[in-house]
C-alpha cells in the first residue's frame, strides 16, 4: 500500500525519464532505465497477456489508497455531460490532429443513443503497440461503449523522450487533440474519459500529462508498466482529486521502472490523489494483459 505523505500540498520533482524497452517484436539487448542507466535483456511485452514470465495463478488483490477528499463547493459529483460534437468519421481511421499528432481511432458505426466514453492509449518506446492497441482493447470498449484512440508520440517513437520542454509540449498537444478534435467531432461523455499509457506512455502520463492536465478531465488513468513522479509542479485541487482516479500496474520482474514506480505512487498518494496499485504479478516488463487491468479497475473509477 502506498505511503501517505502527511501535509504534502505540493509535489515538484525534477525527474527526467528516458525511453523504456522495445516491444515484444523489437528486442534490444541494452535499454535505458528511467534514471539513465541500462538494463539487461527485458523485452517489453505486448500487453495482451502473452508475454514471457506470466503465470496462470491469480494475483493477489491490489492495494488501495483512498484519501478523504476535501469538500467541494457543491458537495456533489459533476453531472454526466456530452460534448455534442458536430460529427466525425466512424469505423477505423488514421487521422491527424489540429496540433499535428497522428492517431488511430475506432468509432462504432451505429448512431449513439447517448454520449460515448473515451479511451486514449499511449504506446511504449519504438511506438510499441501503437497499431495494435485498437484491437487489444476491443472487449472493454464494447462493454463500456468507449471510443478507442491510439496516439503516436510527436517524435514517432516514445512519449517520455526529448527532455522536459519537449514533454510539456507533448502534453499540450495531447490535450489539444482531445479537446479540439475528439470533443468537437464526437459526442463524448465528459465524466468517462480514460487514459492508458504503456511503459514510455505511462511514464509520460505520470511525469507530465497528469500534473499539467488532470484538472481538465473526469475519469481515470492507467499507468501500465511505466510510471515516475511528476516532473512539473503538481498541486491538485479538491475537484481534481475527486474527478480523476489512478491505477498503477507493474510486474515483480520489471527491471526498468520499479524504483520510479514506487516514487510515483508515493508522490501521487502524497498529493492526495485516489489511486490503486498492483505490483504483485510475476513476469518481465509489460508481461501482462493491459485490457484486463482496465477491465478490473474501470468500474471503481466510474463510481
Amino acid at each position: 500500500m502506498p505511503t501517505l505523505l502527511a501535509g504534502v500540498g505540493l509535489v515538484s520533482v525534477s525527474v527526467v525519464v528516458s525511453a523504456c524497452s522495445a516491444d515484444v517484436q523489437t528486442v534490444h539487448t541494452s535499454k535505458k532505465s528511467p534514471t539513465g542507466g541500462t538494463d539487461g535483456d527485458d523485452a517489453e511485452g505486448d500487453g495482451s497477456g502473452t508475454g514471457t514470465g506470466t503465470s496462470g495463478k491469480p494475483a493477489p488483490a491490489p492495494t488501495t489508497t483512498t484519501p478523504t477528499p476535501a469538500p467541494t463547493s457543491t458537495g456533489t459529483t459533476p453531472a454526466s455531460t456530452g460534448t455534442k460534437g458536430t460529427g466525425g468519421p466512424t469505423g477505423r481511421n488514421t487521422l491527424k490532429s489540429t496540433g499535428g499528432l497522428s492517431y488511430m481511432i475506432d468509432v462504432p458505426a451505429a448512431a449513439p443513443t447517448k454520449p460515448r466514453g473515451l479511451l486514449v492509449l499511449l504506446h511504449g518506446s519504438t511506438a510499441s503497440n501503437y497499431t495494435a492497441f485498437l484491437d487489444m482493447m476491443s472487449a472493454v470498449a464494447s462493454k463500456y461503449d468507449l471510443i478507442r484512440v491510439s496516439v503516436l508520440a510527436p517524435n514517432g517513437q516514445g512519449w517520455n523522450e526529448g527532455g522536459n520542454a519537449a514533454e510539456v509540449q507533448a502534453a499540450d498537444l495531447l490535450h489539444r487533440l482531445v479537446q479540439e478534435d475528439l470533443f468537437k467531432k464526437y459526442d463524448v461523455e465528459t465524466t468517462r474519459v480514460f487514459f492508458s499509457g504503456q511503459s514510455s506512455g505511462g511514464g509520460f502520463l505520470s511525469t507530465h500529462f497528469l500534473p499539467l492536465h488532470a484538472k481538465d478531465y473526469h475519469g481515470g488513468a492507467f499507468l501500465q508498466c511505466g510510471a515516475a513522479p511528476p516532473a512539473v509542479t503538481f498541486t491538485p485541487d479538491a475537484a481534481t482529486k475527486a474527478a480523476m482516479k489512478l491505477h498503477f500496474e507493474i510486474t515483480t520482474g520489471d527491471t526498468i521502472w520499479p524504483t520510479s514506480f514506487k516514487q510515483a505512487v508515493t508522490a501521487y498518494s502524497g498529493a492526495g490523489m485516489t489511486l490503486t496499485k498492483d505490483d504483485t504479478k510475476p513476469g518481465g516488463h509489460c508481461a501482462f494483459d493491459q485490457q484486463a487491468v482496465i477491465q478490473a479497475h474501470i468500474d471503481t473509477m466510474l463510481k
